[in-house]
This record gives C-alpha cells, sequence and structure tokens, in this order.
C-alpha cells in the first residue's frame, strides 16, 4: 500500500509530517477558478467598523444570514409573517407556497455564494429565511408604491421613526439578500396592478436617500445586474455621471484641496449645481465650483459609511463615493466651511449643528484605503487657480476694498485723487522746462 504520510529526513532535522490525502482534499475544495467573484455580501472589516460599530449594525430588522436571530430584531419577524400571509393570501389563484419554496431551492447554491462567510445554516432554514426576507422587502415596497394597502396596524408606516429606520436598515451591507431571491419572488408573485418593475419600486422606495435615481434609471435603460439592494443604490450615483479618463491604477490624490474659507481668499467661487442628475457630480471651471444639493440627516452617515465600505470589497466599479467623501473632506475642515455651503444652498443641514458636519466628513474615510480617486483633474485645476497670485490679488482687493459702497467712492476718489496729484506734478514739471527752455 503507497503510504501517503511525507515526513523530512533532511539531515536529522524534525519537520511535520504532511498528510497527502488531506491536502488533495483541501485543494478540491478550495478549486474555485472564479477565486470569490461570486462573493457580494461582505463583512464589514473590523478595522473600518470600529471607527462607528453603530453605522453597520441594523437596529430595526435583520435581512439575510448575519443577524438573524439577534434578540432585539425578533419584534419584526412576527411582521415578516403577517407580510407573507398577505402576499400568498393575495397570490393563492396564481403561486402556491410550494412553487415559492421550488424556485427558491434553484437558487439556494448561488445564493449561498454570495456571502463572504460559510453560512451555518440548513436547507430548510437558509430557504425560510430568503422566503420571508424576500416577502418583507417587496411587499414593503408594494405598500410604499401604494400597490398594496397599508394595514390600520402597521408598525412600520404608522411611525415616521420606524419607517425610517427600516430604510437605514434595508442599505446596510451585512444586512442584504441576493437581489436575484426578490426578482425571482417578485416575478412569480407579480399582480397585473404591477406598473413598475422591482428596480422602480426599490428605487422609488429610497427616493429619500438617492433623490431622483428612479428617472435616471429609466433615462439610462442598461440592462445591468444588480448584486442587492446596496449595490443598485452604489450604481445609481455613477449613472449619469461624465465619463473620464482612466486613471493609473490605484491613483491616489497627489495633493489635497484647500478648505472653502481658503478658496475664497483666492477668488473661487461656489454655488449650488442646478443641472446635475447627480450628487457626486461636482465641478470646476474658470474659478466657480458647481455642487449639487446634499441634505444630510441622522442617516446619512450609516448610508456613506456602507457604500465606502462596500466599495472597498467589491470587484469592480470605481470608487465613487469614497472619492466624494475625500473631496468633501477637504472642502470642509470647519463649521465655517459648513456653514458657507448652507448660505450657499449646497448643504441642507438636518442635524441642526453645522460642527457635526464638519465632523461626519472629517471620520467617514478613517481606516479608509483611498485609490480610484475620481477627481484627480478636478483637484489639480483647483489647486491650480489657487495657486496663481494674481486670483489672490484679486480676490483681497475685492474683500477688502470693494465689499461696501462707501468703501468702493473711497478707493474711486483716492486714485481721482492720485491721477490729479500726478498730472499736476507732470503739468508743473513742463512748464518749468519751458521757461528754462
Amino acid at each position: 500500500m503507497e503510504n501517503n504520510i511525507v515526513s523530512s529526513h533532511d539531515s536529522g532535522e524534525n519537520h511535520a509530517s504532511i498528510d497527502i490525502d488531506s491536502l488533495r482534499q483541501k485543494l478540491s475544495q478550495r478549486s474555485n477558478p472564479s477565486l470569490g467573484t461570486t462573493i457580494c455580501i461582505y463583512r464589514v472589516h473590523k478595522r473600518i467598523r470600529k471607527m462607528n460599530e453603530d453605522a453597520y449594525t441594523p437596529d430595526m430588522v435583520s435581512i439575510g444570514p448575519y443577524y438573524r436571530g439577534m434578540e432585539n430584531l425578533n419584534p419584526m419577524e412576527d411582521l415578516k409573517l403577517q407580510y407573507a400571509q398577505a402576499l400568498l393570501d393575495r397570490t393563492r389563484n396564481g403561486t402556491s407556497l410550494e412553487e415559492y419554496v421550488e424556485a427558491l431551492k434553484e437558487l439556494e447554491a448561488e445564493a449561498r455564494g454570495c456571502y463572504s462567510e460559510p453560512i451555518e445554516l440548513s436547507p430548510k432554514e437558509f430557504l425560510e429565511m430568503m422566503l420571508l426576507d424576500g416577502f418583507f422587502i417587496i411587499e414593503l415596497f408594494r405598500k410604499i408604491s401604494r400597490y398594496v394597502p397599508v394595514d390600520v396596524n402597521d408598525p412600520i408606516f404608522y411611525s415616521i421613526s420606524k419607517k425610517a429606520r427600516v430604510v437605514r436598515d434595508l442599505v446596510l451591507l451585512e444586512n442584504q439578500i441576493p437581489i436575484s431571491v426578490l426578482q425571482r419572488l417578485f416575478d412569480l408573485s407579480k399582480d397585473p396592478n404591477d406598473r413598475l418593475t422591482l428596480i422602480e419600486m426599490a428605487l422609488y422606495y429610497f427616493d429619500d436617500l438617492v433623490p431622483q435615481a428612479m428617472h435616471r434609471y429609466r433615462q439610462n435603460n442598461m440592462n445591468i445586474r444588480h448584486d442587492h439592494l446596496l449595490d443598485l443604490l452604489s450604481y445609481t450615483f455613477s449613472i449619469s455621471l461624465p465619463t473620464i479618463d482612466e486613471p493609473p491604477l490605484l491613483s491616489t490624490p497627489l495633493e489635497s484641496l484647500p478648505c472653502v474659507v481658503e478658496l475664497r481668499r483666492s477668488g473661487v467661487k461656489f454655488k449650488k449645481s442646478l443641472t446635475s442628475n447627480s450628487l457626486i457630480d461636482v465641478k470646476f471651471n474658470k474659478g466657480v465650483f458647481e455642487i449639487p444639493l446634499l441634505c444630510i440627516t441622522d442617516y446619512t452617515d450609516s448610508f456613506f459609511r456602507n457604500l465606502i465600505a462596500y466599495e472597498q470589497y467589491r470587484f469592480r466599479g470605481k470608487h465613487y463615493i469614497t472619492s466624494y467623501a475625500i473631496l468633501m473632506d477637504y472642502l470642509i475642515n470647519s463649521s465655517d466651511d459648513v456653514a458657507f455651503l448652507r448660505d450657499r444652498g449646497i448643504i441642507m443641514n438636518h442635524l441642526g449643528d453645522d460642527n457635526k458636519v464638519s465632523s461626519l466628513f472629517s471620520n467617514l474615510c478613517s481606516e479608509v484605503t483611498h485609490s480610484d480617486f475620481y477627481y484627480s483633474e478636478l483637484c489639480d485645476k483647483v489647486n491650480r487657480y489657487y495657486k496663481r497670485r494674481c486670483h489672490q490679488w484679486r480676490a483681497t482687493l475685492k474683500g477688502d476694498y470693494c465689499n461696501n459702497p462707501w468703501t468702493i467712492i473711497s478707493v474711486v476718489a483716492a486714485i481721482v485723487l492720485l491721477f490729479l496729484t500726478a498730472w499736476g506734478t507732470v503739468f508743473t514739471t513742463l512748464q518749468v522746462y519751458n521757461v528754462h527752455a
């Protein structure tokens, strides 16, 4: 019999033996040519998570396996059952519960492969979780779209706070199920009254987070496959962005920007963009920054953090939100910067304190790897403009001497007096010269 235990006999050295059969088994189990490219639902790295633990953790509803069974989220499990029963009652003439389960069985292997960690649930538990979570999300979308009536006792729709917290929980990176599961359940439960697609219903539901996303998505009409709801929202930010030259691989911003207050001293102007279709479509041209409106709420920090965490892991796509957060961190160093942008209609601050907005952007990208910076060219243009002394002199003159009518009159009078004095001197000199001549 062949000996499958190999040990080292190099000059008496004591090396561990290798079990060839065991090694072959491990290699065969991991021989996946895709190298994990199907993974799209990740655990947030502890290095990033430690900056704000709550931003990545659901506090109302658990979706998917990572937070399943947490005691503080259990109250919503009964509501999931109510939503599921309502959907089954409404579609019982078209699709049975058995048919929904059979359809999900076909997706089980694919769905498990979407998670970055092995899911320690039996097939029965996993399918039940996907079914109830999927039904819950679909019914939620249909209720907000008014295709399904809202029950008078529904705890989500009759509490503004709970409604907002559920929206927040559904865009957490760790709190996702594959969109393929949602799409299959949606198709099987489709009603003639459903005039919107699943994607359109989702974008309508998240309109407070990404305004006008459904309109932009329809305009592009692209057949794009999305991994989950957070991936869908991440995509909507980049739909309308202009194409730029590809930056060098793993390029990083070489030089940061001065803040708003400092840029203003160099004559840079700031105005709210009225034509942009995307929050992150920031422009700079001829000394003018055009920045789309940013509405800061209690959930902005959590939403941005999860988008940034997702960009850290995904295999494709640019780091648009990470780049935007870095750019805003450059521009905002203090409450004075926030106050100015707020006065210009660029920031709408629902937090009440400008210092909180400044702190938000200062911390968003802590412990985050900066790569593929989208605004490299823009930053270069701004810095070149800022460093031209003529712009600084002109801004100083305008700020110090032309900030009110009386100062302007004084400056003009001084210039006229200087001119007359010079002219008088020249005239007197010419007279003396003529006399001597």
